[in-house]
């Protein structure tokens, strides 16, 4: 009986399982993936529409994503599940609801209600499992998730009413971690800090703000940036220009950026119209204020 693929979260050659020889990246590049699904790359609303409709996984032995978020698990279920197209129509649905919300923190317009408020469950409770854990821990979780979420299928799927967010929102306030620059939210993480919040719960605690940046420690010193737009904005702003001008300030500080362009393989900023972050395998050399404060300039 052939082995099952491994299912594995990784930014760097040496984090891929040793015994993935041939895997496939979703939602993300991992560096030397034979195939990458990635709508970060192809511009696709969620990355489940990159999928072919149907994929055989003979002879792969791994898939991987960079970063575990439930659009990463939604893509990785439906390829265990044979593709998009094996997919029932109503788990399907609920799939692409929970992946966008994940992504774009609002229902899906394709789909009705119900689809959406039961993929928002399903997101709220990928997103708390994932939180409950160490970030050296994570992509075993995420690895277990994505079975469980298999099994479930056809549906009914795992969820809750709400993220954990509203208590650790109380306390970065107390704490003073959230300050305005312009029409820019800085989120500062970066010291005493190790549970994840997702972005809607910033937003919602400064409505008035157009973008978002959050600063946390990278593993490997140095901050971390996610940055993105209010979504809740009746005409949020495109973020590319932005990324663009974060990429050339960081690139202008020298190695290991390889380019000031916010794309793969730049060891730079990259993202999309909506979100974006920092270089995964080091941490930036701008300092908070200064990236709120490019923010703001780029977006005018």
């Amino acid at each position: 009986m052939a082995r099952r693929p491994r299912v594995f979260v990784a930014t760097r050659p040496e984090q891929v399982p040793g015994d993935c020889r041939r895997f496939i990246s979703v939602d993300g590049a991992v560096p030397g993936a034979e195939i990458t699904w990635d709508h970060h790359q192809t511009g696709e609303r969620i990355n489940l529409d990159t999928l072919p409709s149907a994929f055989d996984l003979e002879g792969f032995d791994g898939i991987g994503t960079t970063l575990a978020d439930t659009d990463a698990l939604a893509s990785v279920v439906a390829l265990l599940a044979g593709g998009p197209s094996r997919l029932s129509p109503g788990a399907r649905a609920v799939l692409e609801c929970a992946s966008h919300h994940c992504d774009h923190l609002r229902p899906h317009p394709g789909h009705g209600g119900r689809a959406n408020r039961l993929g928002e469950r399903l997101d709220n409770h990928v997103a708390t499992e994932l939180a409950a854990v160490s970030p050296a821990r994570r992509s075993g979780r995420f690895s277990r998730l994505c079975r469980d979420i298999l099994r479930a299928l056809p549906g009914p799927f795992p969820g809750r009413a709400a993220p954990p967010w509203a208590p650790l929102v109380a306390r970065a306030e107390a704490e003073g971690r959230l300050s305005m620059h312009g029409g820019v939210l800085l989120v500062d993480l970066r010291r005493g800090w190790r549970t994840p919040v997702r972005p809607d719960a910033w937003y919602a605690a400064r409505p008035e703000c157009r973008a978002a940046v959050v600063a946390e420690r990278h593993p490997r010193g140095g901050p971390r940036y996610t940055m993105g737009q209010n979504p809740f904005l009746a005409d949020p702003p495109d973020m590319r220009p932005v990324l663009g001008a974060l990429a050339a300030a960081e690139f202008a500080r020298g190695a290991p950026a390889l380019g000031p362009e916010a794309r793969p393989g730049m060891e730079n900023w990259g993202g999309r119209r909506e979100v974006g972050g920092s270089p995964w395998n080091y941490g930036s050399r701008l300092a908070p204020g200064e990236v709120a404060s490019i923010v703001a300039t780029a977006l005018g």
